[in-house]
Order: C-alpha cells, then structure tokens, then sequence
C-alpha cells in the first residue's frame, strides 16, 4: 500500500500531487497520506471535483500525526451512487419545485443528492408538510461552505407504515403550513415577512423564535468565527480591517449566544408560566407577576446593542462587499455575515414587534386579576 508523506511536499504542489494519485487508483485499490494537521479541507475538495466515488477512512487521527487511507470505490459501487442535483445552479423562484419534481420521480427506495451553499432545512420542512412521512433526510456534508443532503423516498412498506421522521418534526411542518408561513430556501430559515404573527399565540410565537431563529444562531455562530479567524490569519497582512472583523465577530457572536441562552433559560420559561397560570389561576409562579418589563428590558436594550454591532460591521466590510482579488473563503465570510445578519433583523423585530408586547400584556393582566 503506497504511503504518500504530504509534509515532503511544496504547498501549491500538495492537492495537485494527491489527485493525481487517487487519478491513478483503478477501482478497489487505495493509498495513505500522512500529515501533520488534519487534511479534511482536501476531502471536501476530493469529493466536490471526483464526486462521491471513493472512501475516507483516518487510521491515525491527531494530535501530532494524521494518517488517512483514500480507497477508490468498485465501478459497482459507483454506478450505484445518486443523481447530485447543484441547487446553486437553479434560479432562487424554481429551486424548490426543482426539487420536488425530483423527489416525486423517484421510485419508491430511490434517492438524490441536493448540493448547496446553505443548510436546505427549509426544504425539510416543506417536504414533510407538503409529502409527509415517506422520505429520509441524510446528511453527507454539513457545511461551513457547502450542505449535501441525500434524500430517499421510503420504500412502499416504509411509506404506510411511517418513517424515521421525528414525530416533533411532523408536527412543527404541520403548525407551520397551518399558519400560513412560507417555507424559503435561505440561510436565514422560514421567511416570516408573510405571516400575519398579530394572531399567533404567545407560547407559539417562543417555539418558532427558538426552532428557527435560535437555532440558526446555534448552526452557524461557531462556523462563522472560525471562518474569520482563519481569514484573518491568511489574509489580514494586505486586509488590516480583516483583524478587526475577526474580533468584533468574536464578540458579536458571543454575546449573542449568551443573550438567547437568557431567553431560553430564563425569560421564556417566565412567559410560559404566566399563560399556564392564565388557563389555571392554581398554577404556581417562580416570579412576580407585574415585573416582566425589567428582563424584557434589558433583552430590548441588548437588542440595539447587536444592531450597532452589526452596523459596525458593515462599516468596516464595505456593507460585507470583499475586494475583487478576495479568495473564495473571504468571500464567503462576508457572504455569510451579510445572510446572518438578515436573518437576526428579523429575529429581532420578532421579539421586539409581536413577542414582547404580548408578553407584557398577559403579565399586565396577570397583575391585574
């Protein structure tokens, strides 16, 4: 089995010298690298230009070393790979219906893959509401930079009987189809801009905020920091803002995290008790009732502080424009600043504009009984 030591080798010569040995594989046969770091960048890069037509297996994992065998599938096992589907290729108004035109041509047992520069859990979501239980969701790469998803129509059997979908997915697919909520395939989640949330219910309003909008926070804070952080390091020498975006990102971030951990932990907790007490007044409270104004705003003020935050940002980004000499990983910093960024305006006025006030009211009227 041929060991190649990819520390003997130039960088600009490295990825260029691996490809043409798995180039060389015949189907079957494999080889092993030897690094000292760990080369999972060139697994992406081996299977976005070769596709899924070979396996990655580390034999030695760190922290010093990392050794990694490269087989080259059976022609068999390649033939039997899926259709990829590019959704990035797709204009933004046909993507979805791409996809389910996709899905519904498929054989009971068939499957395809959907490659796209942002996490498609939207899709999942419209999927679920629009076919129902009769598909898996799988997975094969989870980004920063790019999502694979492998999606299966249940065999007929599986179908009546019901798949693997998480019952508390089914039934949030269904909440949100029965609210009228348009399902857009955007980093920033479930578009809301159509959704009358004047009628919602206060306890519905927490559960779309967390699944949707503190849930992205979740995906994507730890990816984009490392992102700056790397971008910074290779590029801040010719891009001195660079410096100041990774810092100010770090702490951006961080108190953002904390901030939902409060509502999660704390506050919404809170406004829950208070709706469950206004069904059954015997319904016991861990605060007192008429003072919910005091966290609420604390949260409100926070939420200008990421606004400015943001706003500095920007400024220092040119409105998240990269230069034109940017390589791919700056430009998708500032692509997914911006995407965050967009998904937090509405987060916030979320809060601000439908949450909050309703959480006021039912405290106001808590008090008042």
């Amino acid at each position: 089995m041929e060991t190649l030591d990819v520390t003997q080798i130039e960088p600009k010569l490295k990825h260029p010298t691996i490809f043409k040995h798995f180039d060389a594989l015949n189907p079957g046969e494999h080889f092993i690298i030897e690094n000292d770091h760990d080369p999972k960048p060139l697994y992406y890069e081996l299977l976005a230009e070769r596709g899924n037509i070979f396996t990655w297996e580390y034999l030695e994992k760190g922290p010093e070393w990392f050794v990694v065998q490269i087989a080259k599938n059976p022609v068999a096992t390649q033939d039997e790979q899926p259709e990829t589907l590019d959704v990035t290729k797709i204009e933004p108004k046909f993507k979805h219906p791409t996809i389910f035109k996709h899905f519904d041509a498929l054989n009971p047992g068939g499957a395809f893959i959907i490659k796209n520069d942002h996490d498609p859990k939207p899709l999942y979501y419209e999927l679920l509401a629009e076919r129902g239980n009769i598909f898996t969701w799988e997975y094969l790469e989870q980004g920063p930079e790019w999502y694979r998803v492998k999606i299966a129509k249940n065999p007929a059997e599986t179908a009546v009987q019901g798949g693997q979908i998480p019952e508390k997915d089914l039934k949030k697919a269904t909440f949100l189809k029965e609210k009228g909520v348009s399902f857009g395939c955007s980093d920033s989640g479930i578009s809301s801009k159509d959704s009358d949330f004047d009628e919602w219910e206060v306890d519905e309003l927490i559960d779309h905020i967390v699944s949707t909008h503190h849930q992205y926070i979740k995906q994507h804070a730890q990816n984009i920091n490392n992102l700056a952080i790397k971008v910074s390091e290779h590029h801040g020498t010719d891009n001195p803002e660079l410096h100041r975006v990774s810092t100010q990102t770090h702490h951006f971030l961080q108190d953002l995290l904390d901030h939902i951990a409060n509502e999660e932990e704390v506050l919404f907790p809170v406004i829950r008790q208070g709706l469950a007490r206004k069904t059954n007044p015997a319904e016991k409270l861990t605060y007192e009732v008429g003072t919910l104004n005091m966290p609420i705003g604390v949260l409100m003020k926070e939420h200008h502080i990421a606004g400015e935050d943001l706003n500095f940002l920007r400024r220092i980004t040119d409105n998240f424009t990269p230069p034109k000499n940017a390589c791919n990983s700056f430009s998708f910093l500032y692509k997914q600043l911006k995407e965050f960024e967009e998904d937090l305006r509405v987060h916030i006025r979320l809060e601000n504009e439908y949450l909050f006030p309703k959480a006021l009211q039912l405290d106001r009227e808590l008090a008042n009984a």
